[in-house]
């Protein structure tokens, strides 16, 4: 859809097939949660290391995600980008907070 991946027509299919749906589904349950377990953990983490890189990552996903939203509106070239910006800095303070964790 929306001309991606290459190949693909561009604009918004009338419909879509189910793997489609589901991917779109999938979405705000996977990413939904995200910018709340970072705001959540400014408050509860130890260390005012652990804050801070929690409070910045709350504002790149909190940010970030309302770029993507607009851009993918918009049908700007660079949404995927975005995309992947808010989904690697999201993932990345997890991982290294589940790290730290263990």
């Amino acid at each position: 859809m929306r001309g991606y991946p290459p190949g693909t027509a561009e604009g918004t299919p009338a419909h879509t097939s189910t793997a489609h749906q589901r991917h779109d589904g999938a979405g705000p349950a996977v990413f939904g949660p995200l910018p709340l377990a970072v705001i959540i953990a400014v408050f509860v983490v130890p260390g005012t290391g652990w804050k801070a890189y929690s409070v910045l990552t709350a504002l790149v996903v909190l940010v970030g995600a309302g770029l993507f939203a607009r851009a993918w509106e918009d049908d700007r070239p660079r949404t995927g980008l975005v995309q992947r910006v808010v989904i690697v800095t999201g993932w990345l303070w997890l991982g290294c907070l589940f790290a730290h964790a263990a």
